[in-house]
């Protein structure tokens, strides 16, 4: 995709106008249930995720087969697919209804699953059972249930959430009011109530310098409802399934995010989106504007706003996000993906010379021409060319600086390490991390940091800006609980040899010990042993 030309510098920032969602995703399952029983919880009325968890789980390789009469004894019944609003007020005919009335049973195994709950399958948050967290030994420890059962910030009585995902962090850039901003993905609230208080997004916030004792939540963006509220709200429009952040960063004081409009949930680590956006907000994460200007859409089903760029198959290759600012060179870095779980890196940057500053984009300044500049400035954008060992303004000449598979990536300077430390989910793998000098590379081999073979589930890894010491800390969610976690890992334990250099060090295994119940936690700490 080549440069766009040149336009007046000075342009009108077109806010998209977005109505909060709360209803769920539409969801089509298509396979064989077989006979069986089992009770479903309240929160199996569930979205996007919840979908490809029944697709991915009740069969393998469901691309064609038929969905049996559910609830029978012997697996017959008509054959076809079942559609259903999760969200629907008319659950009527659901395949819902019929998980939560106990009538889908595990034809697979003969037997519920005893790892996830009494749904084959199913996490014990959609089964109405709690979820587990598990005690580690090693370099790498759970240390605290961040939001959710227990958590010490009473996220679910202060915010209406009790359970959501992944929590990017970033600094707010404020000196004289410090704060670690944390975005989230799909969240809910009460599962008893239509529409379990869904919301594609919310944001809280932390000024906790000492993460030794957990990770405290002073506040959140809120709605006038008292819950928090959908930062980035989902249009309500056919076509979009849900808005999630995959990356924030705050230049001049300006907060950025970066987002992708989910179009559909396919199985586990796989996803389409239709674009990938971007919104700043110039108070703190409260409210937030998105920049049609510097949308990245590769179908036309959902419109992005006026000053949007047409659909563009090059953009397929950057539809999530990681931002860090380079040492002292002047420039940002976005760190780019395609959607799901699959692709490998590609490197942006751009200057943050001229970017707006907060009086600029203030709230007064909303609907007044602004300067489309600096990080805002959609012409200035340039990737990475490994093979000519330059920069070039053509995203199809840019070059993987990490391999696939690679999602989920957080990126920033580690001062302990005096390295660039690159953390992600390595497909279906594990969480691991990386360590380069420079932003492009060369990075190192990855190093495990939690392993999928011993905690299923386990995804996203992503580090908090403030965690500069020996000990690295980082936000994981675990889909048997559906909350984020605040884990630790011991860097100089990691690499017991020559830490420094890394790539000659032996890491060391992190083994699970056993599993605790989220209820048993004590102000959401994570037993050590």
């Amino acid at each position: 995709m080549s440069r766009p030309s040149p336009r007046a510098v000075s342009r009108r920032l077109t806010s998209l106008v977005a109505a909060v969602a709360t209803t769920a995703a539409g969801l089509t399952a298509v396979g064989t249930l077989g006979a069986g029983t089992a009770s479903a919880g309240p929160c199996s009325e569930m979205f996007g995720n919840f979908g490809s968890l029944l697709e991915h789980r009740t069969g393998a390789g469901m691309g064609t087969g038929s969905l049996g009469s559910l609830g029978s004894s012997d697996g017959s019944g008509s054959v076809g697919s079942v559609s259903e609003a999760l969200g629907s007020a008319d659950r009527s005919g659901s395949l819902i209804q019929q998980l939560e009335t106990g009538s889908v049973g595990n034809s697979l195994s003969g037997s519920l699953d005893p790892l996830v709950g009494s749904v084959y399958g199913m996490p014990p948050w959609i089964t109405g059972e709690e979820g587990t967290v598990p005690v580690l030994r090693g370099p790498t420890q759970f240390r605290q249930l961040v939001t959710g059962p227990t958590s010490p910030s009473e996220s679910i009585s202060k915010y209406g959430v009790a359970g959501t995902d992944l929590g990017i962090m970033w600094d707010n850039g404020n000196a004289a009011d410090p704060e670690v901003l944390m975005a989230f993905g799909d969240t809910m609230g009460d599962c008893t109530v239509p529409g379990n208080q869904w919301r594609s997004n919310v944001l809280f916030r932390s000024g906790d310098t000492d993460l030794d004792d957990g990770l405290t939540i002073d506040s959140a963006a809120m709605g006038p409802d008292g819950l928090a509220k959908s930062i980035v709200p989902r249009i309500n429009q056919p076509g979009e399934v849900t808005i999630i952040p995959t990356a924030g960063i705050s230049v001049n004081g300006v907060q950025y995010l970066r987002y992708m409009s989910v179009a559909r949930w396919g199985q586990p680590g796989w996803w389409n989106t239709n674009y990938s956006g971007i919104a700043y907000s110039a108070d703190n994460g409260e409210n937030w504007t998105p920049v049609p200007e510097l949308a990245r859409p590769i179908t036309d089903t959902v419109p992005v706003g006026d000053g949007a760029p047409g659909v563009d198959d090059d953009w397929k290759r950057a539809q999530m996000s990681s931002f860090v600012t380079g040492r002292g060179d002047g420039y940002l870095y976005e760190y780019l993906t395609p959607s799901g779980r699959q692709g490998a890196v590609v490197l942006a940057r751009v200057t943050t010379e001229g970017s707006p500053t907060v009086d600029a984009l203030g709230a007064d300044n909303l609907t007044e021409d602004t300067l489309l500049d600096g990080v805002l400035d959609p012409t200035g954008y340039e990737y990475w060319d490994g093979d000519a060992q330059t920069w070039t303004p053509e995203i199809s000449r840019a070059t993987a600086v990490m391999p696939a598979p690679t999602s989920e990536l957080s990126v920033m300077w580690n001062e302990h390490l005096r390295k660039y430390t690159a953390m992600y989910s390595r497909g279906y793998d594990s969480v691991v991390m990386r360590t380069a000098d420079n932003p492009q590379g060369p990075w190192s081999n990855a190093t495990t940091l939690i392993d999928y073979s011993m905690l299923p589930g386990v995804y996203g890894g992503f580090m908090h800006p403030w965690a500069q010491g020996r000990d690295l800390y980082y936000l994981v969610t675990t889909w048997n609980a559906y909350n984020v976690f605040l884990v630790r890992t011991d860097l100089d334990a990691l690499f017991p040899q020559e830490r420094s250099r890394m790539r000659a060090a032996v890491p060391a295994a992190t083994e699970v010990v056993r599993q605790v119940p989220v209820s048993e936690l004590q102000s959401g700490i994570v037993p050590t042993e």
